[in-house]
């Protein structure tokens, strides 16, 4: 099953049927049409920490927000670092609204909206519909090595009781195995980092490679015990679709963001 694109007016967004049928979550994931921004930024930056005027910025999280039902004021967001760090969002957290330095975000509150950030890296959502609990996860290349989205189902365990087998995950759009070259050193962290490697990073004629994050991820959370049946892929490459989405590759780090957005509304 892939995500489904939704249209109200210019703005675009997209949702996962599965996640959508559980009926106890509001969620999206954004793309760069039916904003307000201009520029670099047309027109639908999400992340306040870019160069623009936050009340464009505000704009397009109410824009966004009340399209999916939530309540962009209540907003819990993170600075990431591109590293493996997981943070459980409880009261304080709500009341400080960001909690900078960590890379996914996890909750079994109701009505508390969680919101990540991207342009190529790997967005993955997961959703415990037993506990009611679910989690966004930044995974970049360096996320993906770290094993974030283990890290991020091991913590929702601890907290939660989580089984990744009783799991909904989607991964969703980001930059694809054919437009993601990399060198060789960092290769050879992919190869420290998964048996799979032949998998997942494959070598060009011109001395770099090609790297599979979207396998990668795949891999990661089948055998962290999440079901195959219960994954679903975008597919969707961000540097190739230009009109959609964002790209730090494409746009030579000159751009908007794009937003991973869930909450629990049971």
């Amino acid at each position: 099953m892939a995500f489904k694109v939704n249209k109200i007016g210019t703005l675009i967004y997209l949702t996962i049927p599965a996640f959508t049928d559980t009926g106890i979550v509001r969620h999206c994931f954004t793309t760069r049409q039916g904003g307000a921004s201009e520029g670099l930024y047309a027109s639908l930056n999400t992340s306040p920490y870019k160069d623009e005027p936050a009340e464009i910025t505000n704009k397009n999280l109410d824009i966004i927000c009340s399209a999916i039902g939530i309540d962009s004021k209540k907003l819990v967001m993170t600075k990431q670092t591109h590293g493996d760090n997981v943070r459980v969002v409880n009261e304080d957290s709500i009341r400080n609204n960001t909690v900078n330095g960590y890379d996914a975000l996890i909750t079994n509150l109701p009505n508390i909206p969680l919101m990540t950030f991207y342009a190529d890296c790997v967005p993955i959502f997961l959703l415990d519909p037993v506990n009611k609990a679910i989690g966004l996860v930044h995974s970049g290349w360096r996320g993906t090595t770290l094993h974030i989205a283990e890290r991020t189902l091991e913590k929702m365990k601890a907290y939660y009781g989580t089984k990744p087998e009783n799991c909904l995950a989607a991964i969703g759009p980001s930059i694809g195995k054919d437009c993601f070259e990399i060198g060789e050193d960092t290769a050879e962290i992919f190869k420290q980092s998964f048996e799979d490697y032949d998998s997942i990073v494959f070598p060009k004629k011109n001395g770099k490679y090609l790297a599979d994050l979207w396998s990668a991820n795949m891999q990661m959370l089948i055998k962290t015990g999440v079901k195959k049946e219960f994954i679903t892929e975008s597919k969707m490459c961000t540097k190739c679709n230009s009109n959609l989405f964002y790209s730090y590759r494409r746009d030579n780090g000159q751009s908007g963001s794009l937003s991973a957005i869930m909450e629990l509304n049971y």
